[in-house]
């Protein structure tokens, strides 16, 4: 899937600011997020649903989520924080650990505009994340742990 971004990722091909790494998955800041500090999660191998990762892995994947939203609830103490089975975006099965300040954060309230009469979710009005800020809030997040 060489025009998937986060195989890109997985493979070193495009830049990420990484909360953690092992051989079968990769968590880094989201560089488009709903609030500062969401991180997205994913297999390293290509799979298009989420449903279709292998049993063993996908509790492996909640496993190190399911950490990892402990460590960013510590570093970066948001009211809440939630947990996503993302399907759409980026055709590559992830999960979207969402550190939320509001209720709305988490059907991504954010994201919502009225265009021609019709509620349409866009990222367009998210601001985009620099590296260096992704950089600094992963290692907070790598060093609370």
């Amino acid at each position: 899937m060489n025009e998937c971004i986060f195989c890109k990722i997985a493979a070193g091909e495009a830049e990420s600011s990484k909360v953690y790494e092992d051989d079968d998955m990769l968590a880094f800041m989201d560089i488009q997020p709903v609030r500062t500090g969401q991180i997205l999660v994913i297999p390293k191998e290509h799979i298009d649903h989420f449903s279709d990762i292998p049993d063993e892995l996908a509790l492996k994947i909640y496993r190190i989520t399911h950490q990892l939203a402990r460590t960013l609830r510590r570093a970066l103490q948001p009211e809440r924080v939630g947990l996503v089975v993302h399907g759409y975006g980026v055709a590559h099965a992830h999960m979207v650990i969402v550190p939320q300040q509001h209720a709305d954060d988490i059907t991504s309230g954010r994201m919502a505009s009225v265009e021609n009469g019709q509620v349409i979710f866009t990222v367009k009005k998210l601001p985009k994340v620099s590296r260096e800020e992704l950089d600094r809030i992963a290692q907070s997040i790598k060093e609370t742990n």
